[in-house]
């Protein structure tokens, strides 16, 4: 084992364990079998809410899944290769240990959430799926921290790695912790609803929170951490795909409802958020390099 590390050899095959679990447990979960009473989809269809998206929409969490897989097998690559100072996936350790850990955590209480969900304990499923969301923020400050130790070095050395860290890992967990999110919004919304508030009232809530995070995001994001998170650009797509979901069910042209106008507007204003990040990451690119 000349040149290896036993704990971060143990660290990565154990996350990859717990991802292997929550996938198979996902797959249950969406068709009621094993430890379910019924499909994840049948107990979201009881409680429907205004701003509950097209069943399309939920197609997102297939490409989330494929796009965490190939992160997988990423790391999985890096037992296979070599740097001039040791082993890639321990020289250098470009992701800390907590990375994996809040890994394991995310995936420990995605299980968690799947059963409570199946269960209908509305109230303690979003105290978790708010735990998964802020757990996914921890992924992408972890991988931020690898970043800004190792990145000039990667640049200098295994430029393709730093491609695949910025795309499979950073924009992967920030789609994942997009739309987990979004469906914190959205079980919010539900538990609203049951604890008296009237559906207009509790979906309007939801898409209020979500415009103060777009908003907050986008300065935070573009002028306060923007060397650390220049090249996340999925946060906007997964928006824009939630928002045109919930359109695409809810918006009549005839009578558009408020949550629906609310929702074409935050729309219109995501549209415009990517449109402005991606001419500022081309521009920045260009002109102020990070490494």
């Amino acid at each position: 084992m000349e040149g290896h590390n036993i704990g971060r050899i143990l660290v990565l095959l154990l996350s990859l364990l717990v991802f292997i679990t929550a996938l198979t447990i996902n797959a249950l979960a969406g068709t009621g079998k094993g430890p379910f009473l019924r499909g994840t989809g049948n107990v979201s269809a009881l409680y429907e809410t205004e701003i509950t998206p097209a069943g399309w929409t939920f197609s997102i969490w297939g490409i989330i899944y494929t796009w965490l897989v190939l992160m997988y097998l990423y790391f999985l690559s890096w037992f296979c290769r070599r740097t001039a100072t040791g082993w890639m996936y321990c020289s250098p350790a470009v992701l800390p240990y907590g990375f994996f850990l809040s890994w394991m955590i995310n995936m420990l209480l995605n299980i968690t959430w799947l059963l409570l969900w199946d269960r209908e304990l509305m109230i303690p499923a979003l105290i978790c799926l708010a735990l998964i969301a802020f757990t996914s923020y921890l992924l992408i400050f972890f991988s931020c921290v690898g970043l800004r130790t190792h990145g000039a070095w990667l640049k200098h050395n295994h430029p393709v790695d730093l491609c695949c860290i910025y795309v499979l890992v950073q924009n992967g967990i920030a789609t994942y912790s997009t739309w987990t999110t979004i469906a914190t919004l959205l079980n919010l919304s539900v538990v609203l609803d049951i604890n008296s508030m009237s559906p207009t009232d509790a979906a309007t809530v939801s898409l209020s929170i979500l415009l103060i995070e777009v908003i907050v995001w986008f300065a935070v994001e573009n002028f306060v951490i923007e060397k650390h998170v220049r090249y996340i650009l999925t946060v906007y797509p997964v928006i824009i795909f939630a928002l045109s979901g919930n359109l695409n069910k809810h918006y009549d042209a005839a009578a558009p409802g408020r949550n629906a106008v609310f929702s074409a507007v935050l729309l219109a204003l995501a549209c415009v958020l990517f449109v402005i990040r991606v001419f500022l990451v081309i521009w920045r690119h260009r002109t102020r390099p990070l490494f």
